[in-house]
C-alpha cells in the first residue's frame, strides 16, 4: 500500500506554476526564430536574418499568437497565461514537424506531408485535451482546435517554404481536418479505456475526475466534492477538548479526530482554520486546533462537514465545568518515540513525536490504544499527533507495529512521571507572516506555567522540516527558561502548487513571527482554570476502503494508460497514412 500511495503521489510532480506572460511570449518568439532558422539554413537562399525572422513569424509565432487571442475573446474569464502556455506547446510541435517535414520532403513529398499533416493533428488534439481537461470546455474545446489549425493552415499556404504536394489549401486543410479527426476518434478509444476503472468503481469517469482535480487545483472550486459525498461513507470519531476559562474570555484547546485533507479546499483541508474561526463566532472563544492521530481514511467529504464538529463541541461546553487550577509538564519515552503529557487536574493532554525521525499520521486504531492506556492513569486524556518532523518519507503508522507499541508505552511512560502541579497560567498570541507553507490559520502560541514555563508552538502548515523544528526550539530558548513543544496542523490547504509534501521550511519570517508570538503571550498570561472532555459524532468521510481504492484505481489507470497510449497512437498513424496514400 505505502508503493502505491508514493506511485500515486509521485503524478502531482508533473504539475507546475506557469512563468510570467512576458516570459512565455518570449519563449514563443524564440523558439519561432530557432525554427526559422533551421529552415533558412536547409533552404540556403537569400538572406538569413530576414529568412529567420520572416520564416519565424510567418509560419509559427503569429499564427499561435492569434489563436491565444481567439481564444482569449471566447473565454475571457481564462488567464492569458495559460491560453498563451497552450500555444507555446502546440507551436513547439507544429515547428518540429515542419522542420522534420522540409527535411524529409527532398526525398519523399509523400512522407515530408504526412508528417506535418500528423504534426498538425497532434496540435490538435494538444489544444482539444487541454480545452477539455483544464480549461473544462466540454463542446467548445472542439472549437479552438479547429480555429488553432485553420490559421497554421491560411499561413502554411501564404507563405511555404517547402512544397506540399500539387493541391490547394482547401485541399490541404480538408486532408489536416481528416488527419486531426481520426487522430480524434483514437484520443476516444483511449478516454474509453482509461475512464472504464473509475466510472465501474466510484460512478465518474477518470477524464471527468482529472478535470474536477484542476478545476480545484487551479481554479480552487470544489466540485470534486460531489465526486467525494457519492462514494464517501459514515464514520463515528470524537472530538477532544481542553477548555481553558481566564477573567475575561476562553481558550480552547481543540483535537477533531478526523484529517486536514485531501488537499486544498476539499473536504477537511481547511478545518483547522474553518473550526477555529467558527469557534470564534459561535462560542466567543479562541481555538488552537491541533491534528489527532488519524490518517487519510479520515478525510471529510466536504467543507461543510465542519459543522458537526463545531456542533460536538458546542454540546462539551454546555456541560463544563471548569474545576482544575492546576498544570504540570511530564515526558515519556520508548525507544524513538516520546510523549510530552499537560496535566490538568487528574486530566491528561498528550501529544506524541518520533522528531527528528519521520513524524507521520498515526491509525485511528493506534490513536485509541494510547487513549485508553493513558485513561489508565489519568481521568480524560487527549491524544495530538504532534506531526513536526517532515523527512519526505510518505507513511503511516499502525497497530501491531514496532513503532506502534512505543507510542503506547511512551504515553504510558509520561502519566507514570508525577511532576508537580503549578498554579494554572495561560497565554496566547496569534500571528500571520508571510509564508507559502502556511494556512489560514496561521502560529498560534500558548505559554502554560509549568515548571519551566511550557511554550506550544501550533503552526497551521503540512508538518515541518526537523532542521526547521530544531531551528524553532532553540529561538524560543533564546528567549527565557523555557520548555517547547513545536506542533502542526498538517493541512492540507497548501498543498495546491506541487506535489503533495509542503513543510515548514527555514523563514526568516516565520522565526520572527514566532519569537514575536511568545513575547506577547508571556505578557498576556493570566490565572486559569480548566477541564477536559470529549465527544462522539457522526461525519462523512472517504473512508478507509475508498481511500485504498482510489490509490489502486489510479495506478491501474497510470499502467493501462502507458500501455495503451502508444499502441493507439501507432494505429492512428498507420490509418492515417493508408488514408492519404489513397487520397
Amino acid at each position: 500500500m505505502r508503493n502505491n500511495l508514493r506511485k500515486a503521489v509521485d503524478l502531482t510532480s508533473y504539475l507546475f506554476t506557469l512563468p510570467p506572460t512576458p516570459v512565455i511570449v518570449l519563449g514563443m518568439a524564440v523558439a519561432a526564430a530557432l525554427f526559422g532558422f533551421i529552415i533558412g539554413i536547409a533552404a540556403a537562399s537569400g538572406n538569413i536574418v530576414v529568412d529567420t525572422l520572416r520564416n519565424g513569424a510567418l509560419l509559427f509565432f503569429i499564427p499561435a499568437l492569434l489563436t491565444a487571442l481567439i481564444v482569449k475573446i471566447f473565454i475571457r474569464r481564462m488567464p492569458l497565461k495559460r491560453i498563451l502556455a497552450t500555444a507555446f506547446g502546440g507551436e513547439v510541435v507544429f515547428g518540429f514537424a515542419y522542420v522534420v517535414a522540409f527535411l524529409v520532403a527532398d526525398i519523399s513529398e509523400f512522407y515530408g506531408e504526412l508528417i506535418l499533416l500528423v504534426g498538425a493533428a497532434l496540435v490538435f488534439i494538444l489544444w482539444y485535451v487541454i480545452a477539455r481537461l483544464v480549461f473544462i470546455l466540454k463542446y467548445r474545446s472542439i472549437l479552438f482546435a479547429i480555429i488553432q489549425l485553420l490559421f497554421y493552415s491560411i499561413f502554411l499556404f501564404s507563405f511555404q517554404t517547402m512544397a506540399i504536394a500539387d493541391e490547394t489549401m482547401f485541399e490541404w486543410a480538408v486532408k489536416a481536418y481528416i488527419s486531426s479527426f481520426i487522430l480524434l476518434g483514437a484520443l476516444y478509444l483511449f478516454f474509453l479505456i482509461i475512464n472504464a476503472p473509475m466510472k465501474k468503481t466510484f460512478g465518474v469517469s477518470s477524464t471527468d475526475a482529472f478535470s474536477l482535480f484542476l478545476n480545484q487545483w487551479i481554479y480552487r472550486k470544489n466540485d470534486l466534492e460531489k465526486a467525494f459525498e457519492k462514494v464517501g461513507e459514515t464514520a463515528r470519531t470524537l472530538v477532544g477538548v481542553v477548555c481553558f476559562r481566564r477573567k475575561k474570555d476562553s481558550v480552547l484547546f481543540v483535537v477533531p479526530y478526523v484529517h486536514f485533507g485531501p488537499f486544498g479546499n476539499l473536504g477537511g483541508s481547511e478545518f483547522s482554520y474553518l473550526i477555529a474561526e467558527e469557534v470564534k463566532n459561535k462560542y466567543k472563544a479562541d481555538a488552537f486546533v491541533f491534528h489527532a492521530p488519524v490518517t487519510h481514511d479520515l478525510n471529510p467529504t466536504a467543507s461543510s462537514e465542519a459543522s458537526k464538529i463545531t456542533a460536538a463541541i458546542g454540546r462539551i461546553l454546555k456541560r463544563s465545568k471548569y474545576e482544575s487550577g492546576t498544570v504540570a509538564l511530564s515526558r515519556g519515552k520508548s525507544g524513538e518515540c516520546i510523549a510530552e503529557t499537560l496535566v490538568f487536574g487528574n486530566d491528561a493532554f498528550v501529544g506524541v513525536s518520533r522528531a527528528p525521525l519521520v513524524t507521520e499520521d498515526i491509525n485511528f486504531g493506534l490513536g485509541l490504544s494510547m487513549l485508553l492506556k493513558a485513561e489508565k492513569h489519568a481521568g480524560k486524556a487527549i491524544i495530538v499527533d504532534q506531526h513536526n518532523a517532515e523527512t519526505g518519507e510518505i507513511t503511516s503508522f499502525e497497530p501491531g507495529s514496532t513503532i506502534g507499541y512505543n507510542y503506547i508505552k511512551a504515553v504510558e511512560d509520561s502519566l507514570l512521571r508525577k511532576a508537580k502541579q503549578q498554579k494554572l497560567k495561560l497565554g496566547i498570541s496569534e500571528k500571520h507572516p508571510e509564508s507559502t507553507t502556511l494556512g489560514g490559520a496561521g502560529i498560534k502560541i500558548a505559554v502554560l506555567s509549568t515548571m519551566p514555563n511550557y511554550v506550544i508552538v501550533l503552526m497551521d502548515a503540512n508538518g515541518v522540516t526537523p532542521e526547521f523544528k530544531g531551528r524553532i526550539e532553540n529561538e524560543v530558548r533564546k528567549l527565557g527558561k523555557y520548555e517547547v513543544g513545536v506542533f502542526t496542523t498538517d493541512t492540507h490547504q497548501t498543498n495546491v502548487v506541487r506535489g503533495v509534501l509542503n513543510p515548514a521550511k527555514e523563514e526568516k519570517e516565520i522565526i520572527n513571527a514566532v519569537k514575536e508570538g511568545v513575547r506577547e503571550a508571556v505578557a498576556d498570561m493570566q490565572d486559569a482554570s480548566a477541564f477536559v472532555d470529549r465527544e462522539w459524532f457522526d461525519i462523512r468521510v472517504l473512508g478507509a476502503k475508498h481511500s485504498i481504492e482510489i490509490v489502486s484505481t489510479v495506478n491501474s489507470i497510470v499502467a493501462v494508460a502507458k500501455i495503451t497510449a502508444p499502441l493507439i497512437l501507432i494505429g492512428a498513424i498507420l490509418v492515417l497514412l493508408a488514408i492519404l496514400s489513397k487520397v
